[in-house]
């Protein structure tokens, strides 16, 4: 991992660096409509290295990243979410309107945004040219090879603006950096994207830029591709050719990439084109003069006058707008998130953003109301879940805070109770030098708190945007208040609705029982008056059979374990015969549907619950026969000793000759479906023989094609018991 100094690292953490406003303007307008596409997001964010930068850290995150490194765009807009996206989107535009107005010193940027799509699109049309094997990796890193400067603008302001000035190209700013500030641009962008732990040569790329030809020469084709890429970007497309093959520069690209001259300059005439369509669509056309480097903008006299005499009426105008900007566009946001994790994720990148503060925690209040501890999230500290911090205000400041309705900082001098043991491990938790505590209320009750971790120079830039602080961990605490609130009616409606079920399923048993008990008995009567040796006992003794297991289902109505196996000895091929002895005419012959049965004879019995494989068997033959009802062939088959997995199962697999599943049945295959989809129908079908297979401890699975029928295998353990 790259290192630079402490220092340094402290202050761009935060990430705090600005967006082509073209580029953010295009993409708020497109993430606000529900019916853009996931690649049209991806496209815009790959046109800005601060979007992509900002987006890629967040998406390779330990809360969102899931043990899967996220490299590509579209990979990351996915890892998002729609309502996350949205959520920093809004962030990212208020942030960048109210450093506008605050009076932040602005750069012009037009030249280094050039400059960046020109070493991306030359890095990818030479990946192309050399067949590296990840042509958007090329683009990416090649945009992104110069965001270590951004940061450093982003975050270092005037000091950093001032070693621009200095620097009349980027060769210049490189000698001057080290001496300077202890780093460079080059490791300050290579440090950001080691903390996104990919598997790739992005972040050696970028640090090694600037490096002689005689050191590119040894490295990967990732580093060598970008490397030639911004010698390149130097040159433009009507460079003579004959002049081409005595610039040291661009022969040292043909001989380390393997290419000819012809070809370098037909990807320079192919990329200037390009770029300049492209430039001229975000507004960043490059003028004669512009500076790859930014160069502070110069303020007028009228502007310089009011920056250096606000009139505190409109800077206080200006912070309520501000509020209510982002405050309406958060809470709508976060209102729509499934998940209270979800909301602290949303929460603490948001903070990110509009404090340019990197380390945050949340401490909430536990149920017992007497103590704090950290919250329940992916990307907190497991410590801080394990911490029990008694609410007592004299114990600790971050309990006073909690209790109170003021922000407070370890740094201050008068603080409302002194610094405890657990402060200082909250501060070795987040790594920081201190904290900024600020409580999360709503009215007089307390939710928790906000948890900063700070140096003592961030301390000096937060007291600044206390009040706005202050608002923000409101608004976060509404939010979570209101997610629980909502949550807890829908237990309360469903706990009811339960009830009623209940109550209503013991009056269908009372009431379903009698006359099956009334058909049962009345069964046994005209088994008495026939012959003991006629076939129709058997057929008796099956409608027996199945009024018991209706009767079966019934009783467990009610109970939490209506699906429970009851474990015995099944012939699986007896099972089957009986099954269609009773429901072959009434479902197959009457809409004059062939059975084809092949029947192991070698199938032994298995230990499962008959009535399971009973109604797994009626649930698919139902569906086969309905849609067939013009005719047509159901084959039912039978094999033992199939294996998967290392264990041998049975198989029964049933085919038809119908019209296949409709694609959305497919798509949510043993899913629920809507009710109404099939009027008479609930639509739990095949969603119950998916639960009845698992509870068998085995495995279902289908092949369907729309005209070509559709196929079940239902693989099924010798012993259910044994559930893999």
């Amino acid at each position: 991992m790259s290192q630079i100094p402490l220092a340094i690292s402290d202050e761009i953490e935060s990430i705090n660096f600005p967006s082509i406003p073209h580029v953010l303007l295009q993409f708020l307008k497109v993430v606000e409509d529900d019916n853009s596409r996931i690649a049209d997001l991806a496209k815009l964010v790959g046109q800005d290295p601060a979007l992509s930068a900002r987006f890629l850290t967040v998406a390779n995150s330990p809360a969102l990243r899931r043990d899967r490194e996220i490299l590509s765009l579209e990979r990351c807009m996915i890892t998002l979410g729609t309502c996350l996206t949205r959520t920093l989107a809004a962030c990212l535009a208020v942030q960048t309107v109210f450093s506008r107005s605050a009076g932040e010193i602005q750069y012009e940027l037009k030249g280094f945004w050039g400059h960046s799509l020109r070493v991306a699109e030359l890095s990818r049309a030479l990946a192309a040219k050399k067949n590296y094997c990840d042509v958007e990796e090329a683009y990416l890193t090649g945009l992104l090879h110069d965001v270590g400067l951004l940061l450093l603008l982003g975050n270092r302001g005037v000091r950093y603006g001032d070693l621009l000035k200095l620097s009349i190209d980027e060769s210049v700013l490189s000698d001057i950096e080290k001496p300077m500030i202890g780093t460079d641009h080059a490791a300050v962008g290579s440090w950001l994207v080691d903390h996104w732990k990919l598997s790739s040569f992005m972040s050696d790329a970028i640090l090694f830029h600037h490096k002689p030809s005689t050191e590119i020469v040894t490295a990967d084709t990732l580093s060598q591709i970008v490397w030639s890429a911004h010698i390149m970007s130097g040159y433009t497309s009507r460079i003579d050719r004959t002049r081409m093959l005595h610039t040291p520069d661009l022969v040292a690209v043909a001989s380390i990439l393997g290419i000819e001259m012809a070809d370098i300059a037909a990807i320079l005439e192919q990329t200037s084109s390009q770029v300049a369509q492209l430039a001229d669509a975000l507004g960043v056309v490059e003028s004669e003069n512009s500076r790859i480097l930014p160069s502070p903008l110069l303020a007028s006299e009228h502007e310089r006058l009011r920056l250096a005499d606000p009139d505190p009426v409109h800077a206080h105008m200006d912070e309520m707008v501000r509020d209510m900007a982002l405050m309406q566009s958060l809470q709508h946001n976060l209102a729509v998130l499934h998940s209270e994790e979800d909301i602290f994720i949303a929460i603490r990148e948001s903070a990110k953003i509009l404090f340019s503060l990197s380390h945050i925690a949340f401490l909430i209040v536990n149920s017992d109301e007497n103590t704090l501890s950290g919250a329940h999230f992916s990307g907190q500290s497991g410590m801080l879940k394990r911490l029990e911090i008694q609410l007592d205000t004299s114990n600790s400041l971050v309990a006073a805070v909690a209790s109170d309705t003021e922000p407070c900082s370890t740094f201050d001098k008068v603080r409302p109770a002194e610094i405890s043991l657990v402060d200082i491990q909250i501060t070795r938790i987040l790594c920081s030098d201190g904290l900024l505590y600020v409580p999360m209320r709503i009215d007089d009750r307390g939710i928790g708190v906000m948890v900063y971790g700070i140096s003592e120079s961030q301390h000096a830039l937060s007291r600044k945007q206390l009040p706005w602080m202050t608002r923000f961990a409101h608004l976060a605490a509404t939010s979570i208040d209101a997610w629980r609130g909502l949550r807890n009616t829908e237990k309360q409606i469903a706990a009811e609705v339960a009830d009623r079920y209940e109550l209503q399923a013991r009056r269908v048993i009372h009431e379903a029982g009698n006359p099956l008990s009334i058909i049962k008995n009345y069964l046994k009567i005209v088994s008495l008056k026939i012959p003991g040796e006629n076939e129709i006992h058997h057929e008796l003794d099956i409608l027996r059979e199945e009024i018991d297991r209706v009767s079966h289902i019934l009783l467990h109505l009610d109970s939490a374990n209506a699906l429970s196996p009851k474990p015995g000895t099944v012939d699986i091929n007896g099972v089957i015969e009986g099954m269609l002895s009773l429901y072959s005419d009434s479902l197959f012959s009457v809409n004059r549907i062939k059975v084809e049965k092949t029947l192991d004879p070698a199938l032994v019995p298995i230990n499962c619950d008959q009535d399971g494989v009973k109604q797994i068997l009626l649930n698919i033959w139902k569906n086969a026969a309905e849609a067939m009802p013009d005719g047509g062939r159901i084959a039912i088959c039978t094999k033992d000793n199939v294996p998967k997995n290392g264990h041998l199962f049975v198989e029964i697999l049933l085919s038809d000759s119908g019209p296949g599943l409709p694609t959305d049945v497919r798509q949510r295959l043993f899913q629920q479906l809507e009710p109404d989809r099939r009027p008479g129908h609930s639509g739990l079908g095949l969603s119950i023989v998916a639960m009845l297979v698992a509870h068998l401890g085995g495995h279902i699975s289908c092949q369907s094609e729309v005209g070509n029928g559709t196929t079940f295998s239902i693989l099924l353990p010798h012993d259910s018991g044994q559930k893999k």
